[in-house]
């Protein structure tokens, strides 16, 4: 992410989604979470499995006041730890869900729950940022982290049908935790990146992606080199229809 626009065109917006992992690698080493943020250049940048540290400072707040961003938090687990959660060796308690970063004005906030999956040790849920562009555009970004216990298609498709009863451009992203040819279930949208996300030492398949709504074109979507999660991130400019 970068201050002000990424696109010179009033129309267009990029979006960069990253699984943090709680800020950690897959071996429990931590990597620099603000230089990751930096390294995304995004006009908003969707974060799933953020960790915030009980009685500690935000460790998002320092990458999105650097861009002149904000962060919108979306907790999924109060009160919980690393070790809790499978994620690292940590005991401390802390936060652990979802984020957003933007440099554009937030229009619209809410956070739409998906449920609890059999076998799931945390409710998923989705947040839905309305962002207005420059030109006058207003889109819906939801970001999510939906359920690896196989039944992330009902997850993804419950939210389709809470963004049904919305208008204007839609934008869905984070890590669906669903192969790439899974996200058919998602009928209406398209796919703007393409290619192998997980896990980020030697990936084998696309779990992060970026499904867009009806109106909105993928210009060019990439998997972007690692930053220190078990994740790759994926990155998408997009074009938006005129408001």
């Amino acid at each position: 992410m970068q201050r002000g626009r990424v696109i010179n065109s009033s129309d267009d917006l990029t979006i960069a989604s990253l699984n943090m992992h709680g800020g950690l690698g897959r071996l429990g080493e931590p990597f620099d979470i603000e230089a990751a943020c930096h390294h995304l250049k995004a006009d908003v940048i969707a974060l799933q499995e953020t960790w915030r540290p009980d009685g500690q400072p935000d460790p998002l707040a320092a990458a999105a006041h650097d861009v002149g961003a904000q962060v919108k938090h979306a907790g999924l687990a109060i009160g919980t730890n690393l070790a809790r959660l499978n994620v690292g060796p940590g005991t401390d308690p802390g936060t652990w869900g979802l984020a957003v970063l933007t440099t554009l004005p937030v229009l619209g906030y809410e956070v739409i729950s998906l449920g609890k999956a059999p076998g799931d040790s945390i409710c998923r849920a989705a947040q839905l940022v309305t962002v207005g562009t420059p030109g006058g555009t207003a889109v819906r970004v939801a970001n999510t982290h939906l359920t690896h216990r196989f039944t992330s298609p009902v997850q993804l498709r419950r939210l389709i049908h809470h963004l049904a009863a919305g208008t204007g451009p839609v934008v869905i992203v984070g890590d669906l935790n669903m192969p790439r040819a899974a996200t058919w279930a998602a009928a209406g949208y398209s796919r703007a990146v393409r290619g192998r996300t997980y896990p980020a030492h030697r990936p084998l398949v696309q779990l992060d992606h970026l499904l867009t709504g009806p109106g909105v074109t993928g210009i060019a979507g990439e998997v972007v080199e690692g930053v220190g999660s078990d994740h790759l991130p994926i990155r998408a400019q997009l074009n938006l229809p005129r408001s």
